[in-house]
């Protein structure tokens, strides 16, 4: 498939993930609002928080999708203002607006490990705040590095015309882009380091760093808190260990899919370009990862913990107008009783489950 076939499917995945995207958070927020565990304490509303931001990314995603493209000592992340409805100025915006979001998802999933581990002993009542301010933070960060480094500029624009139109047949005057080109040539066509390329990465891989290792300490100091605190405490109810263990399995497969789908296509276009090295993909796949991402992330959470579970199968009965089915109980199926004459616990307890 040649690069331009490839740019149309990543055209068709980023539309089609958006849609489920919207849909998905959108299932999820009504989860988790309707359907939460009292037990769930205040975690209920970090958990609405991370879902509102993924479906207002993934409104992003649809008005605004991007390609990422990498070539010598430069990476570019562009979009295509042929068949734009927007100007130039509002699509550089878009596109900013997109990396932003990538940067606030960075910092996001650090704060629900931060929560577990930290709620009791240093994040009570107002303090929770943090949790919430910090992705704000370095999303922000992050879009301003792409408005001030990493804007166009003529040097850029020329080191990547020919590529441009090579791989996709596109002149880059007819995009709107932000891009580092890491070892420009000077006028003895000399390579040198440009100072805002530098500086700009060396901020995102400081945001970058810090996430993956708040995800990395604070996960298996939950882990140590769940295995060792909860299986010493009797006076937790086994329905509050089962919860915590369904939060935690949420947890770790959400932080696994953005690792493999954003952390790894980030290295990659940030590494190769620094050490002037060439990745050479034919079938650029970093778009399509992250498009994916918002789409498959929420539903772990749906699918592992209990309530949730249980409330996306109500919602099909109800869209479909089924009725639960009804048990006629007979005398000869009735569970068995004590001596007392009061049916014995555990079979009733799988009676009504069978």
């Amino acid at each position: 498939m040649p690069t331009v076939g490839w740019v149309r499917l990543e055209e068709i995945t980023q539309m089609t993930c958006g849609i489920i995207s919207v849909h998905t958070n959108a299932l999820l927020m009504y989860l988790i609002i309707a359907k939460s565990p009292p037990k769930l304490g205040s975690y209920k509303w970090l958990m609405l928080y991370t879902s509102s931001f993924e479906f207002f990314y993934a409104f992003v995603n649809l008005f605004a999708g991007p390609s990422v493209h990498t070539y010598g000592s430069a990476f570019i992340v562009f979009q295509d203002m042929r068949n734009f409805l927007f100007s130039h100025q509002v699509a550089q915006f878009l596109v900013c607006l997109y990396c932003s979001c990538f940067g606030f998802s960075m910092a996001v999933f650090g704060g629900h490990f931060i929560y577990r581990v930290f709620r009791e002993k240093y994040l009570a009542g107002a303090k929770q705040v943090l949790l919430y301010v910090f992705p704000f933070f370095y999303g922000i960060l992050w879009g301003i590095i792409c408005w001030v480094y990493y804007g166009e500029t003529s040097e850029r624009t020329e080191y990547l015309r020919d590529t441009m139109l090579e791989n996709y047949r596109l002149n880059i005057s007819d995009c709107a882009y932000i891009s580092a080109h890491f070892w420009p040539f000077d006028e003895h066509r000399n390579v040198y380091p440009d100072s805002d390329s530098f500086l700009g990465i060396a901020i995102m891989w400081g945001i970058l760093g810090s996430s993956a290792i708040s995800v990395i300490y604070f996960g298996l100091a939950c882990y140590r808190w769940l295995t060792k605190k909860l299986g010493g405490m009797e006076s937790v109810s086994e329905s509050m260990k089962s919860l915590q263990k369904q939060l935690f399995n949420a947890l770790l497969i959400q932080s696994a899919i953005p690792l493999f789908l954003m952390y790894l296509p980030a290295g990659m276009v940030f590494i190769f370009p620094m050490l002037n090295t060439e990745i050479n993909l034919k079938y650029p796949f970093i778009g399509l990862t992250i498009a994916v991402y918002p789409a498959i992330d929420p539903l772990p959470t749906m699918i592992i913990i209990r309530s949730y579970r249980r409330g996306c199968w109500e919602l099909f009965r109800a869209i479909t107008c089924r009725k639960n089915p009804r048990i006629d109980i007979h005398h000869s199926n009735l569970p068995s009783t004590t001596a007392a004459g009061t049916p014995k616990a555990d079979n009733i307890s799988s009676y009504l489950t069978n």
